[in-house]
C-alpha cells in the first residue's frame, strides 16, 4: 500500500485562521451576551470587520473544499463542516455547488449576467439578475440547505420540477440528493438551525445586529464572488478575472483575487497563488473594486457564438 505524498500546504496557518475565525464570529453572534453592543460606533466597526471577516471564512470554506485546508482529507471535512454552521450553510451543499462551478463555469446557469434565450421574460430575468447579484450566492444556499433537508419523496420531484433544467442544475441535484449526503446535510442544517435562533433568542433587542450582519454577508459573499467572472467570455469553465486589491486586503481575502489562477490551479493553496500567478506570466485585469461596481451595468446581449445562443 503506497501513502499519498505530502503536499506543501500552510495547514498550521490554516488551523490558526480558522480558530480565530471562530472565536471571532461565536463571540459576535453572542455580543449582547458579552456586552459588546452598548455602543452604536462599536456596533458599526462590529458589522464591518464581520463581513470582510465573512469573506475570509467563505475563502477558508473552499480550501477545504479542494483539499487545500490539510493533507488529511477528514480534516479538510470536518473543519469544512464546523466553519459551514458557522457561516450558515450546509458544507456538502457548498462543496457541491462550488465545484460545479468549476465544472460549468460559464455555461448557461453558471452566467447569470447574459440574456438567455431560454423563454424566460426579459424583466424576470433581470430581477433574478440583481437577486442573485446582491444576495443569491449566500441565501440561495442557505435556504436549498433547509429545502434539501426535508424528504426526498417530496426534495427530488420538487428540485427536478422547478430547478432541473440545466445541465449543471441536474448534475448538482444528482449529487446533493445521495442519501448520505442527505443524512449529513440534515444534520448541518439543524446544527445552524440551533446556533442562528440561539443566537438571536440572546441578542434580545440586537437582534437586528445579526441581521444586518447576515445581510452583509450575502452582500459581499455574492458580489465579490460573480465579480470574477461578469462579461467575460463563455463556455470556458477556466474563464475568469485576476482582480487587484491592495496586498491587506489581498490577504484577508486569502488572495482569492487571484481568482484566474484558482480556476487553472484549484489543487494551489491560498498562500502560493501570487507566486503561480508569477510562473504562469498572468496579469491583473482591473481593480476588483471596478469591476464589482461593473457589474450594475446589469444583463448584457449574449455573445453570438454562444452554445445556447
Amino acid at each position: 500500500m503506497t501513502i499519498a505524498p505530502r503536499r506543501n500546504l500552510p495547514e498550521n496557518k490554516n488551523r490558526r485562521i480558522a480558530f480565530l475565525l471562530s472565536v471571532f464570529f461565536l463571540s459576535f453572534y453572542f455580543g449582547n451576551e458579552f456586552g459588546l453592543f452598548q455602543s452604536i460606533w462599536w456596533i458599526g466597526a462590529l458589522l464591518f470587520l464581520s463581513t470582510i471577516l465573512s469573506y475570509t471564512l467563505w475563502v477558508l470554506i473552499h480550501e477545504c473544499v479542494h483539499g487545500n485546508f490539510s493533507n488529511s482529507r477528514n480534516e479538510n471535512h470536518r473543519i469544512g463542516r464546523v466553519l459551514c454552521i458557522l457561516f450558515g450553510t450546509p458544507y456538502q451543499l457548498a462543496k457541491t455547488a462550488h465545484l460545479m462551478h468549476h465544472k460549468y463555469n460559464r455555461q448557461e446557469g453558471e452566467r447569470i449576467e447574459f440574456i438567455e434565450q431560454n423563454g424566460t421574460p426579459f424583466f424576470l430575468q433581470k430581477f433574478l439578475y440583481y437577486l442573485k447579484l446582491l444576495q443569491g450566492t449566500f441565501f440561495l444556499e442557505v435556504a436549498g440547505g433547509f429545502l434539501l433537508s426535508l424528504p426526498l419523496s417530496f426534495s427530488i420531484p420538487f428540485a427536478e420540477k422547478y430547478f432541473s433544467r440545466l445541465p449543471v442544475q441536474k448534475a448538482f441535484f444528482k449529487q446533493v440528493q445521495k442519501p448520505e449526503i442527505v443524512r449529513e446535510l440534515r444534520i448541518d442544517s439543524f446544527c445552524i438551525l440551533f446556533l442562528f435562533s440561539t443566537a438571536f433568542f440572546f441578542s434580545n433587542s440586537f437582534f437586528w445586529v445579526l441581521g444586518a450582519a447576515l445581510i452583509l454577508r450575502g452582500f459581499i459573499v455574492s458580489i465579490l464572488d460573480h465579480s470574477y467572472h461578469y462579461g467575460k467570455e463563455i463556455d470556458d469553465p477556466n474563464s475568469s478575472f485576476n482582480l487587484s486589491v491592495p496586498p491587506t486586503l489581498s490577504f484577508l481575502f486569502l488572495n482569492f483575487n487571484y481568482h484566474r489562477v484558482h480556476h487553472f490551479f484549484p489543487g494551489c493553496p491560498w498562500d502560493r497563488l501570487p507566486d503561480q500567478f508569477a510562473k504562469s506570466e498572468d496579469r491583473m485585469d482591473l481593480s476588483l473594486v471596478r469591476q464589482a461596481l461593473n457589474q450594475f451595468h446589469g444583463l448584457l446581449p449574449l455573445p453570438k457564438n454562444s452554445k445556447t445562443s
